[in-house]
């Protein structure tokens, strides 16, 4: 018999990133779309769920990234064998035209939990050729040419695959009771014993990401049992600033006084998401209590500005 789902409360970077962005986007995304995989067309539950998949075309770009490199690192783990860049670039142009294409066409309709979506097609954006080219030539190409070049990639390469700890997997962790989802880029063991955290950054430097190395050392230093010195955190923007460069790896500080700073922003989160709810215990939520924006320059990209009248 089949366990029947149920939507349980849970806390993530993203997570916690929508719910500071805008209320409503949030009640959409987590409570407003539960269903919506199996509810008919036309209700507002798969309307929401279709919507929610949907990407910006530069976190499609991203994510481009993200799986060309995750390709790499799975097939070089057991074959020990690394692909060239020109043959991850090549690959990754094919899937990219496809799934342009696709989502120009709106196939993602069908199957959002499987084709991938733009939000720019979902509202008939125009956006120029040159525009879209310039976003694969930096960002897409641009990230990968510049990674393979780079020192954290020689770094990756020298290590042992044994020693690899995890290539952007989803995991489930408990903090202090309350489910949390995750998955870093890379994880390694030096020679040394310590634990290298290494996130692939396809945007500029933020805050946040500095919190987001914060919660992956606190994960690590619970799941593979090593000390708060054990733990070293990096972020790895892989945008060149220059033509030809190569990608910037920033060490983040992974100490007992920034761990305490991220365990308190994740209490903090976690208790201000809960205090909105209708029930905590059964993660109710009334969308009256998620108001929108008022201020409506952010919702200009939002994929829900729709269902939320703001077109």
């Amino acid at each position: 018999m089949l366990r029947q789902l149920t939507n349980d409360f849970s806390w993530s970077k993203s997570r916690h990133e929508k719910f500071k962005e805008c209320r409503r986007a949030y009640w959409y995304t987590y409570y407003g779309s539960w269903g919506g995989w199996e509810a008919p067309r036309g209700s507002e539950a798969r309307e929401l769920y279709v919507l929610k998949k949907l990407s910006s075309r530069w976190q499609w770009a991203g994510h481009t990234v993200h799986r060309a490199v995750k390709a790499t690192l799975d097939r070089a783990r057991v074959t020990g064998d690394f692909w060239p860049v020109d043959r991850v670039v090549e690959r990754a142009r094919l899937r990219a035209r496809a799934e342009w294409a696709s989502s120009r066409d709106k196939a993602y309709w069908g199957e959002p939990s499987r084709i991938p979506g733009l939000v720019e097609h979902e509202y008939g954006e125009v956006v120029p050729d040159g525009d879209w080219k310039r976003l694969w030539d930096a960002t897409v190409e641009g990230s990968l040419r510049a990674l393979w070049a780079s020192p954290t990639w020689d770094e990756i390469r020298r290590t042992p695959a044994k020693d690899w700890l995890t290539v952007d997997e989803l995991v489930e962790w408990s903090f202090e009771g309350t489910k949390v989802w995750l998955a870093i880029d890379f994880a390694y063991r030096d020679a040394d014993g310590r634990v290298h955290v290494l996130d692939w950054k396809t945007g500029k430097e933020r805050g946040v990401d500095h919190v987001q190395v914060g919660i992956y050392a606190l994960y690590a230093r619970d799941r593979w049992q090593v000390p708060v010195d054990g733990v070293v955190g990096g972020l790895v923007y892989t945008v060149p600033e220059q033509p030809g460069g190569v990608a910037e790896r920033i060490s983040v500080a992974v100490d007992a006084a920034s761990l305490d700073a991220t365990t308190a922003e994740m209490r903090t989160s976690i208790a201000s998401m809960k205090s909105v709810l209708a029930d905590p215990e059964k993660n109710v939520a009334d969308p009256a209590q998620f108001p929108r924006l008022e201020a409506r320059d952010a919702c200009r990209r939002c994929p829900f500005r729709r269902p939320c009248g703001r077109i």
